[in-house]
């Protein structure tokens, strides 16, 4: 088993953000960034994928597949995203139906294509996952799924050499559940004290009248102190929300307020890397034309610290672009 907090390679650097299973769109970032078929880069630059390779798109074994040649050939690395989680847990779900399971399948993603993964491919992602980091870290950066939480990192660097994430996981819900001081039908408690919920998913509170979930995401980026090290994560879908009563709804459970058409550092020292390529598949399902799709896959660039999107526009943080919604 590997460790869960490893050493980040050093040199330049591009983190690409969650990718859920849009192969099209990650291999024109590949493209734009310079990257040849086997990874490798004439400027000796290395990919960091942070998690969520799979699960809503339509390709999610290509992707898994393609990342771990990648990581293979020593040009690339990745860490566990809440979605390769799922998968290792068993967890059926209707975006991740293309592990070939049909039972409890409902709803509009339903209907959204996705193909399906062979027996052996599943063996091979499968085998993928239990080799990923949780955290990757060096002198300058650190680099998490979804939150960045010193205490938490520190349980799994304790952990050793042969952790298993899985059981990890497993014994410190056990440990929430036996708990008399955590109510067991807290919705926020697994997510906010278990060490790897926590990194993977984000802290979370009860939410308001009227949301659509019991509990929604907090801003962790906003109380990022004490390292000085830049934070680079994902998970936090930055999208373009809209007008209307929905939007506002949507606007107030989101971390990011629902700002428009404009990225910035999600504060001093941290930098979110996800532009909201989860939800093309509905976009493409509803028929859009794709010039007008709002979603995008999109990769930051270290020490450039500029961004550049599947369209191949390069922005500079804090300038507003059409290419890129928030």
């Amino acid at each position: 088993m590997p460790e869960l907090v490893q050493q980040l390679p050093d040199g330049p650097i591009d983190f690409i953000g969650d990718v859920h299973g849009e192969l099209d769109a990650l291999q024109r970032v590949l493209t734009h960034l310079g990257y040849r078929s086997d990874g490798s880069h004439a400027e000796g630059r290395h990919l960091v994928f942070l998690g969520d390779l799979v699960d809503r798109g339509p390709d999610s074994p290509a992707v898994a597949l393609l990342v771990r040649q990648l990581v293979i050939n020593r040009h690339a690395s990745c860490i566990l995203g809440n979605h390769e989680m799922n998968v290792l847990l068993g967890k059926h779900r209707t975006y991740n139906r293309w592990l070939g399971h049909r039972e409890g399948i409902s709803g509009p993603l339903e209907q959204a294509p996705q193909r399906m993964a062979t027996d052996s491919e599943r063996v091979k992602i499968l085998d993928f996952f239990r080799t990923l980091p949780v955290v990757l870290e060096h002198d300058e950066l650190r680099v998490v799924h979804a939150c960045w939480d010193a205490r938490a990192v520190e349980v799994l660097r304790r952990a050793g050499p042969d952790a298993d994430v899985v059981s990890c996981l497993r014994v410190a819900d056990d440990a929430l559940r036996r708990a008399t001081v955590v109510g067991a039908s807290d919705p926020c408690a697994k997510a906010n004290l278990n060490p790897i919920r926590r990194l993977l998913c984000g802290p979370e509170i009860p939410a308001f009248e009227g949301a659509s979930r019991s509990t929604v995401r907090t801003p962790w980026w906003q109380t990022d102190h004490g390292d000085q090290r830049t934070c680079v994560f994902g998970h936090y879908c930055r999208v373009f929300l809209g007008e209307g009563p929905a939007a506002e709804i949507e606007r107030r459970e989101h971390p990011f307020g629902g700002m428009k058409r404009r990225w910035t550092w999600a504060s001093e020292r941290t930098i979110c890397v996800d532009f909201g390529i989860s939800r093309r598949w509905s976009e493409r399902l509803s028929g859009q034309d794709p010039a007008l799709f709002q979603t995008r896959l999109a990769a930051f660039r270290w020490p450039e610290t500029v961004l550049v999107d599947d369209l191949g526009h390069e922005i500079q943080p804090g300038t507003a672009d059409a290419g890129f919604s928030l």
